[in-house]
C-alpha cells in the first residue's frame, strides 16, 4: 500500500512497534514530518497515541505491535506497589531495543498459529513486557531481585493441582495467582524461583506426562489423547510432544510400551 497511513484517534494509551524486517520509513507526528529512517529488526517505535503518529513504509513490511494504556500501567504499578508512572517517553525513534526484539520474536510463534495460543505464556510475555517498558520508558524503578523465597509448600502444591485439574483448558497467570492469594507478577516470579521453569513450560510438560501415560495405556488414538491433554489438535501435540521427548508420539508408544 502507498501513501501514509490514516489518522489514529486519539487516547490516553502507546503504542510500541518492533519491526522484523529492514524497511524504509517515513514518520509524521502531529501532522509534521518527524524523520525518514531506514529501520533494521529490532529498531523500536514508541508512540503517545494522544499525538496522532502517522507513518509511510515504502516496502512490504513485517512489524509487531504492542499496546498498553495508560490505564493498563496504573494498574500494573499498583500491582506491584510502585508510583505510577505519567507516561511513556523514549530517548528516539528507531532505536535498537533487544529485550523488545526478544519478546517481538517470542510472540512471533502465537501470532502465526493463532489456533495454538497459549494464555499462560502470553500472560508471561506481557508481564515481561510490562517491566521492561516501565524501566526502559517509564523511568520506574521496579525491583530488580527474584522473590527472595518462592512460593510456599501449600501455594506450589495448591497451583500444580489446579493446572493438574485443567490440563485440558487453557488457565491465566491471574487464575494461578489467586489460587496462591498473590499478584500476577509477584506469583510469576515466585514460581519460576521455585520450580525453575515459568508456569507455561510447567503446564505444557504436565501434559506431556499425561499423554505417555495414555499412549501407555494403548487403548486411545493420537487424536483423542490430543484432545485429552489440551492440545489444539494431533499435529500440534506431534510437534510439542516430539521437542519434548525427541520422537514421535506414535514412535515413542512403539518403543516404550
Amino acid at each position: 500500500m502507498q501513501g501514509p497511513a490514516k489518522n489514529v484517534p486519539p487516547e490516553h494509551a502507546f503504542s510500541l512497534h518492533v519491526p522484523l524486517l529492514p524497511v524504509a520509513v517515513d514518520l509524521w507526528i502531529d501532522g509534521r514530518h518527524h524523520l525518514t529512517k531506514q529501520v533494521n529488526p529490532g529498531d523500536t517505535f514508541l508512540f503517545d497515541l494522544r499525538s496522532n503518529p502517522v507513518s509511510e513504509i515504502h516496502a512490504p513490511f513485517d512489524i509487531i505491535r504492542f499496546y498498553i494504556s495508560q490505564a493498563s500501567l496504573d494498574e500494573l504499578a499498583f500491582d506491584q506497589g510502585i508510583s505510577r508512572t505519567k507516561g511513556l517517553i523514549s530517548p528516539g525513534q528507531g532505536v535498537y531495543d533487544r529485550v523488545m526484539y526478544g519478546l517481538a520474536n517470542a510472540l512471533l510463534d502465537q501470532v502465526e498459529r493463532a489456533d495454538e495460543r497459549s494464555t499462560l505464556f502470553i500472560d508471561h510475555v506481557a508481564l515481561a513486557f510490562y517491566a521492561h517498558v516501565m524501566r526502559a520508558y517509564g523511568n520506574a524503578t521496579l525491583p530488580d531481585a527474584p522473590v527472595s523465597g518462592g512460593l510456599s509448600p501449600w501455594q506450589l502444591r495448591r497451583v500444580i493441582d489446579f493446572i493438574s485439574a485443567h490440563l485440558d483448558g487453557d488457565p491465566t497467570i491471574a487464575e494461578l495467582a489467586r489460587e496462591c492469594a498473590l499478584s500476577p507478577g509477584y506469583f510469576a516470579r515466585a514460581f519460576r524461583r521455585t520450580t525453575g521453569i515459568t508456569p507455561h513450560q510447567w503446564l505444557v510438560r504436565k501434559r506431556v506426562e499425561r499423554a505417555k501415560a495414555l499412549l501407555l495405556a494403548g487403548t486411545l488414538g493420537l487424536a483423542e489423547i490430543a484432545f485429552m491433554c489440551g492440545f489444539v489438535d494431533q499435529s500440534h501435540f506431534t510437534r510439542v510432544f516430539t521437542k519434548l521427548e525427541g520422537d514421535s508420539p506414535g514412535r515413542w508408544r512403539q518403543t516404550h510400551r
